[in-house]
């Protein structure tokens, strides 16, 4: 660092060094997941093979044996088929639009769990609202017609103190703003406005708490009304949604920003994860109609366990062997197996297997390693350009106005 350079050109100028050094090393990592990927579809079928034949013999050796020999040959010609499509699919390019494909899928399922929490915030609401106008109204006659000047004795039901269970408002969903908070206001929409529910009386605390309601349930039946209209769309993104997803990150090119960089590959291992579960699926399926499977697992039980949700019994490598639980004493019990054995293909099985996809992923590990030390680093310069960069506006903003060459 040069000790004469100004902070803000420093800071900038340690930013652009880092992007320079990004750049070299983006077309080494495209190479290195590029070999990673040939050898993983290389070598993937005599994996399948393998998984597939300690079924078939240590398994269901009777029912394979059992099995014509048209049947077994077309059980292998199936296998070589569901491989190969996969085949294709395992590329760079393929990866990052299957990526695409979850992240938007991500989002439309954020985007209805935010709908459902506002549409019960609008029915909660409306009860809460008109439940609170019917004993003003009626306090109010009773002050009019009896005593004005004094309380009632007993307070209504409705004025204490309610404690729901219902879920919290999401901190996603203020970040597009709120109308009822100043300068917060959400972009304009089109279609018809609900009109607001009118106020009812109230001073203090208790009127500003309830127009901020009336907001939140105004905003909850534009939002209802918008996707009524646009329910037919097959990827709607409106213009008032919290968070849209960032498409950077699941480009089909590496991106420059070695923050989005790392993201842009947890897009791409999430993605091929994902290849090899519906594989594995496809093969469970096949295993089935032969009678090599005692049953077929649902992919979402698959996902939980490549979540590490679900803890799973030792199996050989690409299989999954997973636990049946019986309650005690039931009719079925001695005749029922106690787990099951099913096929999961999975990054870790298939290195522990193959020496030349466990030197490629080590290769990219290193390359992981450093990635990580750039993006913290340049994390941190970037926070410092941009404190900075507040800094001398805040400066210039509060600097005194020249003084006219006249008055001096």
């Amino acid at each position: 660092m040069d000790p004469n350079a100004r902070p803000l050109d420093e800071a900038q100028r340690q930013c652009d060094l880092l992007l320079a050094q990004q750049e070299q090393l983006t077309p080494e990592l495209y190479r290195d997941l590029a070999l990673y990927l040939q050898v993983l579809r290389e070598g993937l079928l005599h994996a399948v093979q393998q998984a597939c034949f300690h079924l078939a013999t240590q398994v269901a050796p009777e029912r394979y044996s059992q099995l014509p020999a048209a049947r077994r040959q077309a059980f292998q010609r199936r296998l070589e088929a569901l491989v190969q499509r996969c085949n294709a699919l395992l590329t760079v390019e393929q990866l990052m639009g299957l990526a695409a494909q979850q992240q938007r899928r991500e989002h439309r399922r954020r985007r209805l769990s935010q709908q459902q929490l506002l549409q019960r915030l609008l029915q909660d609401g409306d009860g809460a609202i008109s439940a609170g106008a019917e004993p003003a109204a009626t306090a109010s006659d009773h002050q009019a017609d009896h005593q004005p000047n004094q309380q009632p004795e007993h307070q209504s039901p409705q004025q204490s103190v309610h404690l729901s269970l219902d879920l919290p408002l999401a901190a996603d969903l203020f970040d597009q703003g709120l109308q009822g908070f100043p300068g917060l206001v959400p972009p304009a929409r089109g279609g018809p406005k609900p009109s607001p529910p009118t106020e009812p009386p109230g001073d203090g605390e208790n009127s500003g708490s309830l127009r901020l309601m009336q907001s939140l349930f105004q905003l909850a039946s534009e939002e209802l009304h918008d996707t009524a209209q646009t329910a037919e769309a097959p990827e709607p993104t409106p213009p008032q949604l919290a968070a849209t997803p960032d498409t950077r990150v699941t480009a089909t090119t590496l991106p420059r920003d070695p923050l989005l960089l790392l993201r842009w590959w947890t897009h791409l291992d999430r993605a091929l994860r994902r290849r090899l579960r519906n594989l594995s699926h496809a093969v469970n399926v096949e295993l089935l109609r032969v009678g090599l499977a005692q049953g077929l697992l649902p992919m979402g039980l698959l996902d939980a366990v490549l979540d590490g949700q679900l803890e799973a019994l030792p199996a050989p490598a690409n299989l999954l062997r997973l636990p049946l639980p019986l309650p005690e004493g039931h009719a079925l019990e001695p005749a029922m197996p106690t787990q099951v054995l099913a096929l999961l293909l999975r990054s870790g099985d298939l290195e522990f297997e193959q020496p030349r996809l466990r030197s490629c992923r080590k290769r990219l590990e290193q390359r992981r390693r450093t990635l990580r030390t750039m993006a913290k680093r340049y994390g941190g310069w970037q926070r410092r350009l941009r404190a900075l960069q507040a800094e001398q506006q805040w400066f210039q903003d509060t600097a005194p106005p020249p003084i006219p060459p006249a008055d001096r």
